[in-house]
């Protein structure tokens, strides 16, 4: 029994699963917004544009001397394998009248961070530096997290832009912000001896192409597409689970002998075949005993994914928890590793909810 289809790497790479119901990958790089004084994000950088402060400078008299109008930009890139990250930053005076206007405005700019985080370079420049309308000032602030092992830190990055008028009765205009998302670094990855930093409320996405994990991609995304739990959805996503004993033992409960029902390969329409669980075993999904799951045979027909009913198992009813797949052993290690490599690349920390999303 034919229980469903999907696109190949062969097939229309603009509709990577025939059931539309799975998310598309994350850009590359942020791009930052148009929108003025906004931050834009995704999970490995972050940039803002335009914040503005507006300042007026008055006589003892009460009458206004002179305006400013500085605008600041700034942008940077996390590490997944350091602690320490450079921000670039540059100001810009936009607009001045009066004195201000024949003068110029000196401005400083200094950053600073909280929790385990020093700005180990907290200024971009040395001192006050003096700018006439249309000129800017650019240059990089330093950070570093210094999490203890096995610990986690959120971090706030924060600034301080002073404002002066030379020649004058010093103005000392202030502008403070701070970054809107925090920072999260950690030093749980490698025996607690890596440290690494991410935007954490961007959600980490787990790609995997069909291109690369043939059917051990296509039984995730079908599970994901078509049973009851929609596990890593956007609407559900999936939770890493740190524990290697643990990933071990819900191994066992869904493919081996921890289940009710055993799984039993099928060497004549699955050469090398194994079985490949969904949820993974590294999730807190994981583990339900595989007498409870679908068992289906995905085979590449045509360039389309078709999906068959396990002639050794139930009818599929697609109110099961939990899928396992007749996977090539090669294809099952592949993803597998895919699986641990990516809590790596992604710093996805223990417990840590992510989205699975199958591509062409």
């Amino acid at each position: 029994m034919e229980l469903g289809r999907f696109c190949s790497a062969a097939s229309d790479s603009s509709n990577p699963v025939r059931s539309g119901q799975l998310a598309s990958a994350q850009p590359a790089a942020v791009t930052c917004s148009t929108t003025p004084a906004t931050y834009s994000y995704d999970r490995h950088s972050y940039c803002l544009n335009s914040y503005t402060a507006t300042l007026t400078n008055w006589s003892e008299e009460g009458e206004v001397l002179g305006t400013g109008v500085v605008l600041v930009s700034a942008n940077a890139t996390l590490s997944v394998t350091s602690g320490q990250w450079q921000e670039s930053q540059t100001v810009t005076l936009s607009e001045a009248t009066g004195t201000a206007l024949g003068t110029g405005l000196g401005v400083t700019l200094t950053a600073s961070c909280t929790a385990a985080c020093t700005a180990t370079v907290p200024n971009p420049w040395a001192g006050s530096r003096l700018l006439k309308v249309g000129q800017s000032a650019t240059g990089n602030v330093t950070f570093l997290s210094t999490p203890g092992a096995g610990l986690v830190s959120d971090i706030t990055t924060k600034y301080n832009l002073r404002v002066d008028q030379p020649g004058t009765t010093p103005i000392n205009i202030n502008a403070t912000w701070s970054n809107p998302r925090q920072v999260r670094c950690d030093t749980t990855f490698a025996s607690n001896t890596s440290t690494g930093c991410v935007i954490s409320s961007v959600r980490a996405q787990l790609i995997l192409p069909l291109s690369s994990y043939g059917a051990a991609a296509a039984t995730y995304g079908w599970a994901e597409a078509t049973l009851i739990d929609h596990w890593g959805s956007t609407a559900n996503p999936i939770q890493r689970l740190a524990n290697e004993t643990t990933q071990t033992a819900n191994r066992t409960n869904t493919c081996g002998a921890g289940a009710t029902r055993p799984f039993v390969t099928l060497p004549a329409n699955v050469p090398d075949d194994s079985c490949d669980e969904y949820p993974f075993a590294a999730s807190i999904q994981g583990g339900t005993n595989g007498a409870l799951c679908a068992d289906v045979v995905p085979l590449l027909q045509n360039g389309v994914w078709q999906f068959y009913q396990d002639p050794n198992a139930p009818a599929v009813t697609h109110n099961e928890p939990c899928v396992r797949g007749h996977v090539p052993q090669t294809q099952n290690s592949a993803a597998g590793g895919k699986v641990g490599s990516n809590s790596q690349t992604e710093r996805i920390i223990d417990l840590e909810k992510y989205e699975v999303v199958i591509t062409n």
